[in-house]
């Protein structure tokens, strides 16, 4: 019985997708506006989602938002709060990201969950010269 219940809701699920219906869920406002606020913070405070960091630029790991299994695993990929990082490729899909002396993949919805700080440009001084 559930095999057909099953059967039939991915049925009716591709003949609305094919028919170019499109069923989507919006999140009640409660569960989402503690993430928005979070992320402002993180904002005012001069952070930027790693997804966001100009390649080529070094920057300081500084907050993860992301699940524990999620945290067990960038731990172990040496991807610290304080940890250095280096975009080295960003083409619009995964990031390219060195580490530590390594080249680590992550998914750019990974990294739009990881904060990090880019230090101050020092300033050239050309007057000297």
């Amino acid at each position: 019985m559930i095999i057909f219940v099953c059967l039939v809701a991915s049925l009716i699920a591709g003949l609305l997708l094919t028919a170019g219906v499109v069923v989507r869920m919006r999140p009640a406002i409660d569960e989402r506006a503690p993430v928005d606020e979070r992320a402002a913070a993180l904002l005012a405070a001069g952070l930027l989602p790693l997804a966001e960091c100009p390649r080529g630029r070094d920057a300081c790991l500084r907050c993860l938002q992301v699940d524990r299994c999620v945290i067990h695993r960038l731990l172990e990929l040496g991807l610290t709060p304080g940890t250095q990082v280096r975009v080295v490729q960003d083409a619009g899909g995964p990031m390219l990201l060195a580490v530590r002396g390594s080249r680590v993949a992550l998914g750019r919805d990974l990294a739009e969950r990881m904060w990090v700080e880019l230090p101050e440009l020092e300033a050239i001084d050309l007057s000297s010269s």
